[in-house]
């Protein structure tokens, strides 16, 4: 018999360095880890509290999880070089001793632990403004139906944990109807005390309020086929008055746009603290790593805004694809950039392992003004959930059950009109089939690279559309003169019979006897 599962032994480090935030916190939210506290010291007092549940947010996703998880899907590819493990999982290579999706599943259940902890020590604290102490808890109790959301859309049946666990408890994997039930009630039960804000203060800028409850809500209910819940939650978000959109698409994921009126919910990052390689995932020009490429199948998705030209089939593309992908002509920096077979730069396709392998770059999240001098230094913030995402969700809800009213295409219209965009409305003739089709369509242009894609996929069973021929960018072949779409012969597998659903990690399966894998996957 195992003494004890993954899980717990994984996590039991957690629970004893959740105290490791910044000393100098009071109210804000700082989520870096400066060293150990003293078992015997902790539960005290109100600031003690509010230190675990910091160490909560930490768990969040990140880059990988928001901008590189596109790169499974049909809008884009990893490269080997970068992410080898994420590229096996594009290809339908998958299986359970991926390290990729291994370290995701760490992250998540070491979130749940954390705040477990918190949930099951602090009514100790017996001193303490108790509506502060109400809203760390209900902040505890997001955070970890959050993470229970993630693991149930991605692995699709996971443990239930919901208290701390011996170190010799084990646990089987509860169904994928059983973890969203819980999240749902969680999150009622959030919703209806009221506990978290509307808003916050500049320094609790970042913590979870009641508009982010309501969109976890709606997130969670939609993706398991709950759309009167779906729809109800997402009209509440927009009756609340407070959120709208950017005007600015492209600045939305720069500098400019942090914490805009469009943010519901976000990773923080700090300069001079938590931050990454602002530049990590896009050209080598500028000193990226070209990690994730925007791919054909993206590009085939956004329509053209004016006439389509032959001989350029980049122009008149709906704005949206200039603001998210570097393609031949396009500045970058102080130079074009330029990744055709005959081009001189370090973006040239295949040049070296830096750059891109089919011919695009990521310039979503990119904000080379800001970051130029040092891109190692990028502390953008990572979006987990905005407006534009609410207003979809709600038309989307309204479409699948068949009330199809004005406020459906007011919804989908607004997001399709902001400024800098300005695509033509959807027409109001569309029926239920066109429509279901627009708002899908709607939502892989407009959440490119933000993490979405992989949950809408597996949401409509539609993962088929991730296999095939790879193909990127257009480009002019020198021998014959004509434009050519970039390939390797490289193809993509999918089975509808195994991959809506990721493996139970190999190491989980090693030390606990009473765990079951998931269906398609070795034992």
């Amino acid at each position: 018999m195992k003494t004890y599962n993954n899980i717990r032994y994984i996590l039991l480090v957690a629970g004893i360095l959740i105290m490791g935030c910044s000393d100098g916190l009071d109210e804000g939210l700082d989520i870096q880890p400066t060293g150990e506290v003293s078992q015997n010291a902790y539960w005290s007092t109100e600031r003690d509290a509010r230190l675990a549940v910091n160490a909560i947010y930490n768990e969040l996703d990140g880059t990988q999880s928001v901008i590189a998880l596109d790169g499974v899907t049909d809008l884009g590819f990893h490269s080997a070089s970068n992410v080898p493990t994420f590229n096996d999982v594009r290809l339908g290579e998958i299986d359970a001793s991926n390290g990729t999706i291994t370290a995701i599943w760490v992250r998540y259940y070491r979130g749940i632990t954390k705040a477990n902890d918190v949930l099951a020590n602090i009514d100790q604290i017996s001193e303490g403004d108790q509506e502060v102490m109400a809203r760390l808890k209900a902040e505890a109790r997001f955070l970890r139906a959050y993470y229970y959301t993630q693991l149930a859309s991605l692995w699709c049946n996971a443990p239930l944990i919901l208290e701390p666990l011996e170190v010799n408890e084990q646990r089987p994997a509860n169904s994928k109807e059983e973890i969203v039930s819980f999240v749902i009630a969680e999150l009622n039960d959030i919703i209806n005390a009221e506990a978290l804000p509307l808003t916050y203060g500049p320094d609790n800028t970042g913590r979870a309020t009641h508009g982010a409850a309501l969109t976890l809500k709606a997130r969670a209910a939609i993706r398991n086929g709950q759309f009167e819940v779906a729809r109800d939650a997402a009209k509440a978000v927009m009756d609340l008055g407070i959120y709208g959109l950017y005007p600015d698409y492209q600045k939305l994921f720069q500098v400019e746009g942090q914490n805009s009126q469009e943010v519901i919910f976000d990773r923080q990052y700090a300069a001079g603290g938590d931050t990454y390689n602002n530049f990590g995932y896009s050209a080598a020009t500028i000193g990226g790593g070209s990690g994730v490429e925007p791919m054909k199948g993206l590009f085939d998705i956004y329509e053209y805004k004016g006439p389509e030209n032959p001989d350029d089939p980049y122009e008149n593309k709906d704005p949206r694809w200039d603001y998210i992908a570097y393609y031949t002509g396009q500045p970058i920096g102080n130079s074009i950039y330029n990744s055709w077979p005959t081009s001189p730069t370090p973006d040239r396709v295949a040049s070296t392992e830096f750059s891109t392998l089919y011919g695009h770059n990521l310039k979503k999240w990119v904000d080379y003004d800001a970051f130029s001098d040092n891109p190692d230094l990028g502390d953008i913030n990572m979006i987990i959930m905005r407006y534009a995402d609410v207003l979809l969700m709600y038309a989307e809800s309204k479409i699948e059950l068949n009330e199809i009213d004005q406020s459906v295409f007011d919804a989908i219209n607004a997001v399709r009109e902001r400024p800098t965009v300005e695509m033509p409305p959807i027409s109001p003739g569309l029926g239920q089939a066109d429509l279901r089709q627009a708002v899908r369509d709607e939502r892989a242009r407009e959440f490119a690279f933000e993490g979405l894609r992989l949950f809408d996929i597996n949401r409509w069973q539609i993962g088929e559309i991730k296999a095939g021929l790879l193909e990127g960018m257009y480009y002019i072949d020198e021998a014959t003169g004509e434009w050519e779409i970039m390939d390797y012969g490289q193809i993509a597998k999918f089975d509808p019979n195994r991959d809506y659903c990721w493996p139970i990690p190999q190491r989980e399966m090693d030390i606990n006897d009473v765990i079951t894998q998931n269906p398609g996957y070795a034992n």
